[in-house]
């Protein structure tokens, strides 16, 4: 049984219904009366739930990180992906003087490999998604039944390290993803967009709240003054913590707009922080890796602390060691993704999943991945707290809603972070990985503060794992 089979031609992308009742299709020449996707000859079952057959997915960013992970899956599921990049990423690394750990090859022969094993699936076309005409050439050529947007600058210290690069990701991130809905309303209004957020565009909220899945529920009340007011409804309250974090805050805005205006449809995905080197395609041959980062700019905490172990680095913890942040292995992340493509929301509905697997304190996975490094891979892992260069709270409460996932799309996670730790350690301890690491070391030590004076973090102590413990009085909750 797939989690999505009663759905019905008001949620398929390739159904029009017409001002007189009658219902069109674009795969079909007669659609009698509305069909679930179980019965319906165009949808397919898949391990992940129905999905239309030879369904076409545009990924924008497919050179990146999640980029091309998801364009294999999607490729090995037998979808027709088309994917644009103008390798950014690959750039903005550069200009810091650091590189994927892992070594990537070039799109040409990642898409020539994946054809071998997959079939010719992925056509990747070179461009700028911030430039309307080429944007709405690709989409009308294309005509997407899926849109995953990926393109965008994803990291906060990059946000934060001058004018210039603030104005850059504010106006890739925003100004990119305001022109993709524009194309879509001009050109495949029914097609589904599933746009990568953050977790981040909460913040954590000092009071404890819990973070509802984009709007809060229906019996949310407002006290004050005597009086009360229902939430039901409503945008759950943003905190960004970054330049980078208010763009996706300004997207999750305009997005929601855009359903409202015009009747799109469209799943928010507050992401969780993503880790891992693999996903299960990746694994058939080297030449189809994705991207790994560990520096400071671009480097997200379990990654870099692997990094950081490998070579005989300490683990570079911020402040007091204590946020809490939610986190999801990269196959796992790709899982989710395939179902909310072949899930999509019905015309006007704009939804919203928090993405994660698990709660976390960042100090604790500190001790994970140390002892991991340790008894399995026989090395000699310490831990350092270094002064914090973000405004950020580093202790707080933590309770996140994440609902949607495993009750409506059937989600459950398979990697948990000692399996995707230790995975981690396997491929890093690779010579030509090993090496990579030692020359990004320094690029691992916090230097873009969030004043705007730049300089190196202060060491604040440096300690063996499993001599400290987690005093916090805040522990994560995660509610299913």
């Amino acid at each position: 049984m797939t989690h999505n089979k009663h759905l019905t031609c008001k949620n398929c992308p390739a159904a029009r219904f017409e001002p007189d009742g009658t219902i069109t299709c674009a795969r079909q020449e007669v659609v009698k009366k509305e069909q679930t996707f179980e019965k319906c000859p165009q949808w397919e079952e898949k391990p992940t739930g129905h999905m239309l057959k030879d369904m076409r997915v545009l990924i924008l960013g497919m050179d990146g990180y999640l980029g091309w992970a998801l364009a294999l899956r999607l490729s090995n599921l037998g979808c027709k992906v088309r994917g644009i990049d103008n390798f950014s990423r690959r750039e903005a690394v550069k200009e810091i003087n650091s590189d994927s750990v892992v070594p990537i090859c070039s799109m040409e022969s990642r898409v020539k490999t994946a054809k071998k094993l997959f079939g010719d699936n992925i056509i990747f076309t070179e461009g700028d998604i911030t430039d309307y005409d080429f944007l709405k050439d690709v989409v009308t050529d294309f005509q997407p039944e899926s849109i995953v947007h990926y393109g965008e600058n994803p990291s906060a210290p990059y946000s934060m390290i001058s004018p210039a690069h603030a104005s850059h990701v504010q106006q890739n991130n925003v100004i990119g993803t305001l022109g993709l809905l524009w194309v879509m309303h001009e050109v495949c209004p029914n097609t589904s967009l599933i746009k990568l957020g953050t977790m981040g565009e909460y913040g954590a909220p000092i009071s404890g709240r819990p973070i509802f899945e984009g709007t809060f529920p229906d019996d949310a009340q407002l006290h004050w003054d005597n009086r009360e007011w229902s939430l039901g409804g409503e945008m759950t309250s943003r905190d960004p913590v970054s330049f980078y974090h208010v763009s996706k805050v300004q997207d999750t805005y305009n997005i929601f707009g855009a359903c409202k205006y015009w009747g799109l449809r469209s799943y928010d995905v507050m992401q969780g922080v993503i880790y891992g080197i693999e996903t299960e395609e990746m694994e058939k041959n080297d030449r189809l890796r994705t991207r790994f980062d560990v520096d400071e700019i671009f480097g997200t905490a379990i990654n870099r602390f692997v990094g950081q172990a490998v070579i005989d680095m300490p683990l570079t913890l911020y402040g007091k060691g204590q946020q809490i942040r939610g986190f999801i292995h990269i196959n796992d992340a790709m899982d989710c993704m395939v179902r909310l493509i072949s899930t999509p929301p019905a015309s006007g509905e704009y939804e919203v999943v928090n993405q994660l697997s698990g709660l976390h304190n960042l100090s604790d996975l500190a001790e994970t991945v140390a002892k991991i490094g340790n008894e399995k891979f026989e090395l000699n892992v310490k831990i350092q707290r270094m002064k914090n260069p973000r405004k950020e709270l580093e202790e707080h409460p933590y309770e996140v809603v994440s609902k949607n996932l495993p009750n409506k799309l059937g989600f459950k996670p398979k990697i948990s972070i000692e399996k995707g730790v230790q995975k981690m350690f396997g491929t890093l301890m690779r010579t030509e990985c090993r090496q990579n690491l030692a020359k990004c070391r320094k690029k691992m030590i916090p230097f873009t503060q969030w004043d705007s004076k730049h300089r190196q973090a202060q060491n604040i102590e440096t300690y063996q794992p499993g001599v400290k413990k987690n005093t916090s009085k805040y522990k994560p909750k995660l509610d299913k």
